[in-house]
């Protein structure tokens, strides 16, 4: 258990994230505990796998949604009380450690080794172990949920990682295709990635017990976000500096993942150009050629279109906030969404 009346851990988050700076903080330290067990190895690598730190938007999300839907609540029981305020960051750091028990997964079926330029937990224990921290991870928020006992919030992660399962298992029926729609992608990201800030959204609305027609609002700002969110993701595989984002460009391609900006180049590319991108997606192509690939992309303007894309997700998930009261806390989850497409990792 964390005790929220001592001095919380101080942690780096984004400037746009500074206004609850405590709460995230509540957060870490949440985290911090959930890595102790009774076996020495395994709360070093638990504690590998929490500390590893990362963007943590899902519980930032969860507490903007909840301080913007009720901004009088900010100064009062969510801010300055004990119980609120354990409450939140114990759900908004579950939220975090379903989203990190998923990642964890990933790394060891696409045996990932390094993430944001650091040895990957399957890297330096291994998959058995690492797969397992895994479970033991999201069982445990699993716990503190079920302690926590609201059935609209048990209910809504049940939802969401069903959702997210079927998203990836439909990931991996697509890989090395590229005759894909661009509705087939959108629905895989919807499932994969969309939901489950969808879901983070409504769990913060759920938390302040805000009106149906609120909740509605927050949900589908965090679906559509998320979109824009999964596609900006896509976009840095192909932009992105391989410093900031810890892994090389054209991992997807390499990999055999079809992403909307590949997906738009095909469907307008020559038979011919059409017929060596299928022999090649995929395959550990040369970074050489993944730059030949990329530029293409880049002149016939499928990367732009991408962009184009991510932006006008994000739009309509703006414009959702428009129910909202207006206050400081309506605008740090604005700003959260402009981040969202404008991050360079």
């Amino acid at each position: 258990m964390i005790d929220m009346k001592t001095k919380p851990q101080t942690i780096a988050v984004p400037e746009m994230l500074a206004p609850i700076l405590p709460e995230m903080e509540a957060v870490e330290a949440f985290l911090e505990a959930q890595s102790e067990t009774v076996i020495p190895q395994f709360t070093q690598l638990t504690r590998h796998l929490l500390s590893a730190g990362g963007k943590r938007l899902r519980p930032a999300i969860v507490i903007l949604c909840a301080y913007a839907s009720a901004p009088e609540r900010f100064a009062g029981l969510y801010r300055n009380g004990y119980a609120g305020r354990h409450r939140l960051a114990i759900i908004a750091g579950c939220m975090e450690m379903i989203h990190m028990a998923t990642l964890i997964h990933d790394d060891v079926i696409d045996q990932t080794f390094t993430r944001r330029g650091k040895p990957t937990a399957n890297a330096l224990y291994g998959n058995l172990a690492t797969v397992l921290s895994g479970d033991f991870i999201l069982a445990r928020a699993m716990r503190h949920l079920a302690m926590d006992g609201d059935l609209r919030i048990i209910r809504q992660v049940a939802q969401i990682t069903t959702d997210m399962s079927e998203g990836e298992v439909a990931e991996v029926f697509l890989r090395h295709q590229l005759e894909l729609s661009e509705e087939q992608y959108i629905e895989v990201v919807r499932r994969k990635t969309a939901e489950f800030l969808a879901g983070c959204c409504r769990i913060g609305g759920y938390l302040v017990d805000a009106e149906p027609t609120v909740l509605d609002a927050l949900e589908q700002f965090g679906r559509e976000l998320g979109i824009a969110f999964q596609i900006t993701d896509d976009l840095l595989d192909y932009l992105g500096d391989p410093q900031l984002t810890g892994k090389p460009n054209g991992t997807d391609f390499r990999e055999g993942f079809a992403t909307l900006p590949l997906i738009h180049y095909y469907q307008s590319a020559p038979e011919s150009e059409r017929q060596r991108l299928r022999d090649e997606f995929g395959t550990d192509i040369t970074p050489e050629r993944f730059s030949e690939i990329r530029e293409q992309i880049r002149l016939t303007g499928s990367l732009r279109y991408s962009e184009e894309v991510a932006e006008r997700y994000r739009q309509s998930a703006l414009m959702r906030l428009t129910c909202l009261p207006n206050s400081s806390l309506r605008t740090t989850l604005e700003e959260v969404a402009r981040f969202v497409t404008e991050r360079k990792y």
